[in-house]
């Protein structure tokens, strides 16, 4: 078990590595179009690892059971307002309830989904869109930490632009001011989180590589609403260069318990806890997850119960050890891992490459079998569920329910 001096000298050997780590990566839909060629069918249609690829030649219109995901949503032709291309990756699924669910991905792809279909909303750009921010007032869709939509939210006066009329859908950009400290053009977005009642919502970057020389900087930011100008305005959530100790560089996903406890998941294992997330001086302690492989997706349960998966069919459990995460040994998979989310500490939802779905039921991992796709097998990027048995999964050209119905 490493101890925290550990966790800080990974920090060091993650700054020097990252660079080589970034050009790895494909999460960033904007400096690589989504795989559009069909996979060859793995082991994700059965129950384990020693599982027959089953549906390696399964006819698209296989019936779609109960207990199985299948194509729904705006990949649909007959959708309202076009359908999505099926080259289009998304990114990111979020809800207010299960009759208001928003899903956003490449070339300015968002979708909303009101109980009964979805409609495409319009957004005017092709800047690809990586987090969702559902406010009471409205929505708000995030490309980079210098590219806000914003759909509800007022657009002050004076602003670069609030001459740029709104969108089909409604959406108007806006270029939110950031702290004279960086360059946030420098990061590249991964993810955001915030509970409906906090002031802040945080967001996950990682470092673009640059030849200027300039140091790495802190992968963990936020942004509010200001009450003086009503506009968005983007600030450092730790002193500079915090990340560089503590090993918070190149994060890549982040969730909550509530609004002052959060944990964010990064490259090369990185996890670290955030407590008064919402105040001047949150507080940010790294872990040891026991684990060198690049994390992709958190979610918290409770505030001793939390889950981050990664690389390779990488899954860790927080169970409130005071240093460490513990390891997860019954995975069914051994494809990258990109998201989580759940209900529950016994209603946990996993997806990742090659169409690879998992599901926690308190007890065991179990593999979730894929139909309606023929032999295509896309790689999996957002899960969000609302209850128990109702799930919405999205990747490369596709968004899956259970049953197939919404």
């Amino acid at each position: 078990m490493r101890t925290r001096s550990h966790v800080a000298l990974g920090a060091a050997i993650a700054a020097a590595i990252l660079a080589l780590v970034a050009c790895a990566s494909d999460e960033d839909a904007d400096l690589a179009a989504p795989d559009t060629q069909a996979k060859v069918p793995s082991m994700d249609s059965g129950t384990g690892d020693d599982a027959a690829p089953e549906d390696a030649d399964a006819d698209p219109a296989e019936p779609c059971l109960p207990d199985a995901l299948c194509p729904n949503g705006p990949f649909d032709p007959n959708t309202q307002g076009g359908g999505l291309d099926l080259r289009t990756r998304i990114n990111v699924i979020r809800g207010r309830s299960a009759t208001d669910v928003w899903a956003a991905g490449a070339r300015g792809a968002i979708a909303h989904f009101d109980g009964a279909s979805w409609t495409v909303s319009e957004t005017g750009s092709k800047e690809s869109m990586i987090a969702l921010w559902l406010r009471d007032s409205g929505e708000v869709a995030a490309a980079s930490l210098q590219s806000f939509y914003t759909r509800g939210l007022p657009v002050p006066e004076g602003d670069a632009d609030a001459a740029a009329p709104a969108s089909a859908g409604g959406w108007t950009p806006i270029e939110p001011p950031g702290p004279p400290t960086v360059a946030v053009s420098a990061k590249h977005l991964t993810s955001a989180w915030m509970t409906s009642s906090a002031e802040w919502l945080w967001f996950t970057t990682m470092e673009v590589p640059s030849s200027s020389g300039t140091n790495p900087h802190n992968g963990l930011w936020r942004v509010h609403v200001s009450e003086a100008t009503n506009s968005l305005e983007i600030a450092d959530a730790l002193p500079p260069d915090t990340c560089q100790v503590v090993g918070c560089l190149s994060m890549t996903s982040i969730h909550g318990v509530s609004a002052d406890d959060l944990w964010a998941v990064g490259y090369t294992g990185a996890a670290v806890h955030i407590e008064g997330a919402q105040s001047a001086t949150p507080k940010v302690t790294p872990f040891d997850t026991q684990t060198w492989s690049g994390l992709n997706g958190v979610w918290v349960a409770s505030e001793n119960d939390a889950w981050a998966v990664g690389g390779a069919g990488t899954i860790r459990h927080y169970t409130g050890q005071p240093v460490s995460w513990d390891i997860v040994s019954d995975v069914p998979a051994t494809e990258d891992l990109h998201a989580v989310w759940g209900t529950s500490s016994s209603d946990i939802w996993v997806v990742g490459d090659a169409a690879t779905v998992l599901h926690w039921d308190g007890s065991s991992w179990a593999r979730v079998k894929v139909t309606g796709l023929g032999v295509r097998r896309p790689d999996l990027y957002a899960v969000w569920t609302p209850a128990p048995g109702h799930v919405w999964v999205g990747g490369d050209g596709v968004l899956l329910t259970l049953g197939g119905k919404p």
